[in-house]
């Protein structure tokens, strides 16, 4: 009997993780979504590409054991046109499914799910909650930021365009330390995202912009010593 027979998850949160997986990388269970048990019930999900990592609590999911999962296109597909109703992700013999709150086979995924490896551990990636602080520091890729864009949009989408609010935060002011992004409407999500080992910029605005400052204060000065 397969191990995972009684696997059971809420499809509308696979949307978004799927942003934050690795595509066609040589780290092959990184292609993948690893879904383990919570102790306070449930199951955690997390996908990353070894730059940016989400992580989301599942409390109504069933998840006996560990497992590194491969959703392919049509299966992410299958369980974003289902962001608004009950859809649910199952094993059905030994293929990964998604089946409507009636129990009817939406989609199922061709060929074997199960991918075998060794997912990086999140609750060492994930920061300690008392070195956080509000903010975001230090320079950060468009291509890390794109994921959490993705999933504050499908957030956006399920509750009808009108809210996609971003939380960032930083460990205790270091540039050079990751990034931890909350979606006020989600609170069960949590991603990570690693910072650009670059030089950053040593003003806030260009030179331009406090040279415009300076002028408009030198005038706004010299009117009041004229009146």
């Amino acid at each position: 009997m397969n191990k995972h027979a009684n696997l059971r998850l809420t499809a509308k949160l696979l949307p978004l993780i799927v942003p934050f997986m690795a595509k066609d990388d040589i780290r092959y269970y990184l292609n993948g979504i690893n879904v383990r048990p919570h102790k306070g019930g449930g199951a955690i999900i997390v996908a990353t590409n070894g730059h940016a990592l989400a992580a989301i609590r599942d409390p109504r999911a069933t998840c006996e054991h560990e497992v590194i999962l491969r959703f392919d296109t049509r299966m992410q597909q299958a369980c974003a046109v289902g962001l608004s109703d009950d859809r649910e992700i199952v094993m059905i013999g030994d293929r990964l499914a998604v089946v409507d709150n009636t129990g009817r086979e939406v989609y199922i995924q061709a060929g074997a799910p199960e991918i075998e490896g060794n997912f990086p551990r999140y609750e060492r990636v994930i920061p300690k909650l008392e070195t956080l602080q509000p903010g975001l520091v230090g320079t950060y890729s468009a291509t890390v930021l794109a994921p959490v864009e993705k999933a504050a949009l499908t957030i956006a989408k399920r509750s009808r365009g009108s809210y996609s609010g971003m939380q960032f935060f930083n460990v205790n002011g270091d540039a050079n330390s990751c990034a931890v992004v909350r979606l006020p409407v989600e609170p069960e999500f949590v991603a990570v995202l690693m910072p650009m080992r670059d030089d950053a910029l040593k003003a806030a605005t260009p030179e331009w912009v406090s040279e415009l400052h300076a002028a408009v204060d030198a005038a706004a000065n010299q009117s009041g010593s004229a009146a």
